[in-house]
């Protein structure tokens, strides 16, 4: 594009000239436009500048192709709906035990992004993943989905609610689900276990009609369970919110929403507020978690939106914290 701007300022640098020296009655003895520049090599250039930009959004759109995810399985949970929605159903998912040891995947080079829950309605942050995105300081926020979350009793075929003895779930199904279970289960034994999906793989594995499971209406499709009771969450209004995680240097672009931490006392907090917002910044979400130094330390993730990377610049320069920039992403 620089090349095609010098051609025309050289065409119309002659052309100017040529009026010139015919207005003053002398003869016109330049190059011809031919010999300076051809209507040829401008649409040349102007064709190599239109598949440079069409490349890119080509690469955009297939950005996600080919990528590798790494998420907290088994296959079924809702981390792998949120890995869908955002990657639009393109990449490979690889399901970990765990969302330490997907984190891990990552930092590793198993994977090129991993997918792991932050906060929901009900249950609040999920504060064991916060920890392991606090502690991993090689990885940015690239992304995020805000998931309806629809938890559902799954059994055997052919369970009875009466039969039911035993309940498996993660602890954040358990919390959205705790009134339903008070009120219709009251006195079932009720076991944490690491993913919602993983509860339903051990119903379906177990073969015991006394035991159920809370999770998503599609691991009953996967484990060869069915859906005894829907929607029994807490809230209608349930979501869950995720972050999309990769090794990329975080993008200091101005997006949809801004992340990052302010390790430090809970005594400085409010000012950093105040500056947040006389700078317009709009607060999404704060997490605080015990720097584990002193008594009223904390580290705390913010989450903004109208704000970009100057912003949080100049938050940087005022206040006592230990800052950490998580990166500018995008929603969905």
């Amino acid at each position: 594009m620089k090349l095609i701007k010098k051609k025309i300022s050289i065409l119309m640098m002659i052309m100017s000239m040529a009026v010139l020296q015919s207005g003053c009655g002398q003869s016109l003895n330049t190059p011809a436009v031919s010999d300076t520049v051809s209507e040829s090599e401008i649409e040349e250039e102007t064709q190599s500048g239109t598949e440079t930009d069409s490349e890119t959004e080509s690469k955009a759109v297939n950005e996600y192709e080919s990528a590798t995810v790494s998420y907290l399985g088994p296959e079924g949970t809702y981390t792998q709906e949120a890995c869908g929605v955002f990657f639009d159903k393109k990449g490979k998912y690889i399901p970990y035990k765990t969302v330490a040891e997907a984190v891990e995947a990552l930092v590793n080079g198993e994977s090129e992004y991993a997918v792991i829950p932050q906060e929901n309605t009900i249950g609040g942050a999920v504060i064991d993943y916060v920890d392991i995105l606090i502690g991993q300081k090689d990885v940015s926020v690239v992304g995020e989905v805000e998931l309806p979350i629809n938890q559902n009793l799954l059994t055997l075929p052919g369970t009875k609610l009466e039969e039911i003895k035993k309940v498996y779930s993660h602890k954040q199904g358990i919390a959205q689900g705790k009134d339903w279970l008070k009120s219709n289960l009251p006195g079932a034994e009720i076991i944490e276990v690491s993913s919602t999906a993983e509860g339903a793989k051990l119903v379906a594995e177990e073969g015991d009609t006394s035991n159920a499971a809370i999770a998503s209406a599609a691991c009953a499709d996967v484990y060869g369970l069915e859906v005894l009771a829907e929607s029994i969450q807490n809230n209608d209004s349930n979501k869950t919110r995720f972050y999309v995680l990769s090794k990329n240097e975080p993008s200091r672009e101005k997006s949809d929403r801004m992340a990052f931490v302010a390790s430090g006392k809970a005594e400085d907090l409010p000012e950093l507020m105040d500056d947040l917002e006389d700078s317009e910044m709009k607060l999404v979400t704060i997490h605080d978690r015990p720097r584990k130094t002193e008594l009223g330390e904390y580290h705390y993730i913010i989450e903004c939106s109208n704000a970009g990377y100057d912003d949080y610049e100049k938050l940087t320069e005022k206040h006592p914290f230990e800052f950490r920039f998580l990166g500018g992403f995008s929603l969905k």
